[in-house]
């Protein structure tokens, strides 16, 4: 039966995330026939061993890059497939999503693509004010002017994305992608689902890097990514092109 969904989700050196990712994919309590796709960046840990668990497919994509990893897997997803879904190594989806995501195609014609809220599955106070405060940002942005989908959950129609460009391998990648894609059609960001995230880029950045990155994603639609990567490095906040190493 061919898919009518093709969930992508883009690795590189995963193996500490990405069995519990790919288990809550395949276990989905779902009739919509889909296919899963890991789309490799060249790990050298045990990623390729896990997926090859899980996956219907592994790609091999030689660009580093996660916006390269994420396009890679939609140009080589199945030709019948309607919708993608970019699930990021460390993001697990609830049993349910894959028919969330389908029902909720079929019942707005005009929806381009959507995300979600999340969690994250750490829980000390920072981490819970930093998910409170991304979470509204996400909400307050889709309302007040065009929503910004954040790439580890992502979710588009096939035409749209390749109409739009689909992903490229630029700082701040969903935000390039969210502003294209909102030119073609209706973008929702919604509060009824949660997917759980891992905490490690607030681990990584710190709570005010975190803020800040998000604080980036609108600037990201105004300024051009080469005056952020400036700001960035004056104010002394990791450089968001090497955190979390996929990202180029």
């Amino acid at each position: 039966m061919n898919p009518q969904l093709s969930v992508i989700v883009p690795v590189l050196n995963e193996a500490k995330y990405l069995e519990e990712t790919l288990k809550a994919i395949v276990d989905q309590n779902t009739n919509v026939p889909f296919e899963l796709l890991v789309s490799d960046n060249g790990s050298t840990d045990d990623s390729i061993d896990i997926a090859k668990r899980y996956a219907n497919r592994i790609l091999s994509c030689e660009e580093r890059g996660i916006g390269a990893a994420r396009h890679y897997g939609a140009v080589h997803a199945n030709e019948k497939s309607r919708y993608f879904i970019f699930i990021d190594a460390d993001t697990h989806i609830p049993g349910y999503y894959l028919s969330y995501v389908y029902e909720t195609f079929k019942t707005e014609p005009e929806l381009a693509g959507f995300s979600t809220v999340f969690q994250f599955s750490e829980c000390s106070d920072q981490i819970k004010l930093a998910e409170s405060v991304s979470n509204k940002y996400f909400i307050m942005r889709g309302k007040l002017r065009s929503a910004t989908l954040p790439g580890f959950n992502t979710c588009v129609r096939r035409e749209a994305y390749f109409k739009c460009g689909g992903y490229q391998n630029v700082l701040l990648e969903d935000v390039d992608f969210s502003r294209r894609l909102n030119k073609i059609g209706t973008v929702k960001f919604f509060s009824n689902v949660k997917v759980v995230n891992s905490s490690r880029r607030l681990e990584v950045m710190g709570l005010l890097g975190t803020l800040y990155y998000y604080a980036q994603l609108d600037l990201g639609w105004e300024l051009n990514s080469s005056w952020i990567d400036k700001l960035t490095k004056k104010l002394g906040i990791a450089d968001l092109r090497e955190y979390i190493g996929i990202r180029k």
